[in-house]
This record gives C-alpha cells, structure tokens and sequence, in this order.
C-alpha cells in the first residue's frame, strides 16, 4: 500500500490550530506594548492623595446696594458715545469695506475690507455691555422687589436697546450693499 505524501504531514497539520491558539494567548499575556500606561504616575498618585482644593465660596447677591438712578444714567451715556464712535468710525470705514464687497475673496482690497468691517463692528461691543448690565440690573431689581427702579431702568435699558438694533442694522446694509 502506498502512502500519500502529505500524509506525513498530517500530525504537523493537525497541531496546527493549537498553534495558533497558543501563540495568541502568549501575545496577550506580553506586558510591553507601543502605547503608553493608562495607570496613574506616581507623580499623579501624589495629587490623587493630596487633600482637595477649599470649596469655592457660593456668590451670593451684591453685598452692595444697586446704584441710583444717576449710575443708569451713566450707563445711557456710555452707551450712546460708544454708538457715536462707531457712527464715526462707520463713516470713515464705509469706502474700504465697499471697495472689499466688491473686490475678488483673498484680494488685498477683500482683506482691507475685512478688517474695516471687523473694526467697527468691535466698537459695538460697549452697547451689548450696557444692554447685558442694565437687564442684570433690571433683573435683580425686580427680585428684589423695587419695582419702580425696576421700571426705570427697564426704560433705560429700551433707549440702549434701540442704539443696538440700529447699529446692527448699519452693519446689515453694508453688507447687503
């Protein structure tokens, strides 16, 4: 009787999917590998161990009394000689951020232009604080109960209001065109 040639490679063959097996369970029990350990450093173990920061004190309402109408005034008048800086800077701007409208994206005129815009528009930023102040004030007014001061400064905060709304609507016909 003849025997095959592989068939002396059977045993070899058949031992083959042990092999693989053993090989992979010692690749998980190989304890170096190319990524860093997740565990703490001892460094970090010395903080873990440390005592905690002190609890934050809890901000509680303004040890001050909210100020007199005089000081809402005050906060009108900020805001209205911010909008005429921006009025005046609008005015000086306008050519460049024109000639920017028009001019091709990535152009030395678009980028002037850009900036231009960028400048007067950040000179709105004192309207937006006073309006963001005078709804804080409003707000704590009401909460605490002083509902004519509440009112006034309600109104004040409606005049700041209306310079916001136009100045937005100068940036918005710019860039309409």
């Amino acid at each position: 009787m003849m025997i095959p040639r592989f068939a002396a490679a059977l045993p070899v063959l058949s031992a083959l999917p042990a092999l693989a097996a053993l090989s992979a369970l010692a690749s998980c029990a190989d304890t170096r590998s190319g990524y860093p350990s997740l565990a703490p450093r001892p460094v970090e173990r010395a903080v873990m161990q440390a005592d905690p920061a002190p609890a934050a004190p809890v901000a509680g309402p303004a040890a001050t009394p909210l100020p007199a109408s005089a000081d809402i005034a005050q906060i009108v008048a900020r805001a209205q000689a911010a909008d005429a800086a921006f009025r005046t800077a609008l005015d000086k701007a306008r050519p460049q951020i024109a000639a920017g409208r028009t001019a091709a994206e990535g152009s030395e005129a678009w980028v002037v232009g850009q900036q231009a815009y960028s400048d007067v528009e950040s000179l709105r930023a004192p309207v937006g604080e006073a309006l963001a102040e005078l709804d804080r004030r409003r707000e704590a007014a009401t909460e605490a109960g002083r509902a004519d001061e509440a009112a006034a400064i309600a109104e004040a905060g409606l005049q700041v209001q209306a310079l916001d709304e136009a100045g937005r609507a100068l940036l918005a016909s710019l860039i309409a065109g």
